[in-house]
Protein backbone atom coordinates (compact mmCIF):
# COMPACT_ATOMS: atom_id res chain seq x y z
CA UNK A 1 0.00 0.00 0.00
CA UNK A 2 1.81 3.16 -1.00
CA UNK A 3 2.19 6.16 1.90
CA UNK A 4 0.16 9.15 1.56
CA UNK A 5 3.29 10.77 0.75
CA UNK A 6 3.85 8.90 -2.94
CA UNK A 7 0.19 8.51 -3.00
CA UNK A 8 0.71 13.12 -3.72
CA UNK A 9 3.87 12.86 -5.50
CA UNK A 10 2.19 10.58 -7.66
CA UNK A 11 -0.74 13.68 -8.08
CA UNK A 12 -3.68 11.72 -6.18
CA UNK A 13 -5.82 13.37 -4.57
CA UNK A 14 -5.87 13.04 -0.49
CA UNK A 15 -9.51 13.04 0.79
CA UNK A 16 -10.38 16.01 2.97
CA UNK A 17 -11.97 13.36 5.16
CA UNK A 18 -9.30 11.35 5.80
CA UNK A 19 -7.18 13.96 7.65
CA UNK A 20 -4.89 11.75 9.83
CA UNK A 21 -3.39 9.95 6.71
CA UNK A 22 -0.98 13.61 7.01
CA UNK A 23 -1.15 14.25 10.80
CA UNK A 24 1.74 11.87 11.24
CA UNK A 25 3.71 13.53 8.74
CA UNK A 26 3.06 17.00 9.57
CA UNK A 27 3.84 16.00 13.38
CA UNK A 28 7.03 14.57 12.59
CA UNK A 29 8.34 17.47 10.18
CA UNK A 30 6.97 19.86 12.96
CA UNK A 31 9.91 17.71 15.10
CA UNK A 32 12.67 18.03 12.60
CA UNK A 33 11.73 21.77 11.92
CA UNK A 34 11.77 22.67 15.01
CA UNK A 35 15.54 20.76 15.76
CA UNK A 36 16.36 22.96 12.76
CA UNK A 37 15.56 26.37 13.81
CA UNK A 38 17.17 25.57 17.39
CA UNK A 39 20.65 26.38 18.16
CA UNK A 40 24.01 26.21 15.57
CA UNK A 41 24.03 23.44 13.20
CA UNK A 42 26.98 22.55 10.80
CA UNK A 43 26.22 22.96 6.98
CA UNK A 44 26.58 19.36 7.16
CA UNK A 45 24.06 19.18 9.94
CA UNK A 46 21.57 21.48 8.54
CA UNK A 47 21.91 19.27 5.27
CA UNK A 48 21.12 16.18 7.24
CA UNK A 49 18.15 17.75 9.24
CA UNK A 50 16.69 18.82 6.03
CA UNK A 51 17.28 15.12 4.12
CA UNK A 52 14.70 14.07 6.59
CA UNK A 53 12.31 17.13 6.18
CA UNK A 54 12.53 16.91 2.55
CA UNK A 55 12.98 12.97 2.21
CA UNK A 56 15.31 12.92 -0.30
CA UNK A 57 19.58 12.99 -0.47
CA UNK A 58 21.07 16.01 -1.21
CA UNK A 59 23.85 17.21 -2.38
CA UNK A 60 26.70 19.02 -0.92
CA UNK A 61 26.80 21.73 -2.26
CA UNK A 62 23.19 22.30 -1.04
CA UNK A 63 22.87 25.27 1.76
CA UNK A 64 20.56 26.80 3.76
CA UNK A 65 20.60 29.55 6.48
CA UNK A 66 18.05 28.52 9.00
CA UNK A 67 15.13 29.42 10.24
CA UNK A 68 13.11 27.57 7.40
CA UNK A 69 9.52 26.85 7.81
CA UNK A 70 7.22 24.57 6.13
CA UNK A 71 4.26 21.92 7.49
CA UNK A 72 5.14 18.95 5.05
CA UNK A 73 8.07 18.95 3.32
CA UNK A 74 8.18 15.85 1.65
CA UNK A 75 6.70 17.30 -1.61
CA UNK A 76 9.79 19.59 -2.37
CA UNK A 77 13.02 18.37 -4.51
CA UNK A 78 16.38 20.51 -4.68
CA UNK A 79 18.58 20.03 -7.01
CA UNK A 80 22.69 21.07 -6.55
CA UNK A 81 24.09 23.79 -5.86
CA UNK A 82 20.83 25.49 -4.76
CA UNK A 83 20.86 28.05 -1.46
CA UNK A 84 17.97 28.80 0.92
CA UNK A 85 18.49 31.80 2.69
CA UNK A 86 17.26 33.43 6.59
CA UNK A 87 13.42 33.46 7.29
CA UNK A 88 11.79 31.18 4.18
CA UNK A 89 8.39 29.25 3.94
CA UNK A 90 7.41 26.65 1.81
CA UNK A 91 3.77 25.55 1.80
CA UNK A 92 4.68 22.56 -0.65
CA UNK A 93 1.68 20.12 -0.58
CA UNK A 94 1.09 20.82 -4.63
CA UNK A 95 5.23 19.87 -5.17
CA UNK A 96 7.69 22.46 -4.72
CA UNK A 97 10.88 21.94 -7.29
CA UNK A 98 14.26 23.47 -6.87
CA UNK A 99 16.68 22.93 -10.50
CA UNK A 100 20.22 23.10 -9.95
CA UNK A 101 21.77 26.76 -9.12
CA UNK A 102 18.24 28.02 -7.55
CA UNK A 103 18.91 30.76 -5.03
CA UNK A 104 16.79 32.01 -2.47
CA UNK A 105 16.85 35.33 -0.76
CA UNK A 106 15.84 35.92 2.77
CA UNK A 107 12.18 35.68 3.75
CA UNK A 108 10.71 34.22 0.17
CA UNK A 109 7.54 32.42 0.55
CA UNK A 110 6.35 29.61 -1.66
CA UNK A 111 3.18 28.68 -1.43
CA UNK A 112 1.76 25.95 -3.80
CA UNK A 113 -1.39 25.65 -1.81
CA UNK A 114 -4.59 27.57 -1.15
CA UNK A 115 -8.13 27.31 0.07
CA UNK A 116 -11.47 28.11 -2.16
CA UNK A 117 -13.16 31.54 -1.27
CA UNK A 118 -16.23 30.31 -1.15
CA UNK A 119 -16.83 29.96 3.08
CA UNK A 120 -18.51 26.75 2.61
CA UNK A 121 -15.58 24.95 0.39
CA UNK A 122 -12.58 26.62 2.32
CA UNK A 123 -12.12 23.49 4.08
CA UNK A 124 -11.06 21.82 1.13
CA UNK A 125 -7.33 22.68 -0.25
CA UNK A 126 -6.30 23.22 -3.72
CA UNK A 127 -3.05 22.97 -5.10
CA UNK A 128 -0.64 23.28 -7.80
CA UNK A 129 2.98 22.86 -8.22
CA UNK A 130 6.14 25.37 -8.27
CA UNK A 131 8.75 24.71 -10.37
CA UNK A 132 11.53 27.03 -10.34
CA UNK A 133 13.96 26.85 -13.28
CA UNK A 134 17.89 25.85 -13.29
CA UNK A 135 19.90 29.24 -11.83
CA UNK A 136 16.98 31.64 -11.05
CA UNK A 137 17.31 33.79 -8.39
CA UNK A 138 14.26 34.73 -6.48
CA UNK A 139 14.54 37.72 -4.15
CA UNK A 140 12.38 39.26 -1.78
CA UNK A 141 10.58 42.97 -2.34
CA UNK A 142 12.40 45.46 -0.52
Amino acid sequence: MATVIERMRNGERISETAPELLCDEIENTRKLIAKLNTGFHTPDETRAILERIWGQKLDSSVRMFPPFYTALGKMTTVGKEVFINFGCTFLDQGGITLDDGVFIGPGVKIATEGHPEEPERRHSLITAPVVIRRNAWIGRAR
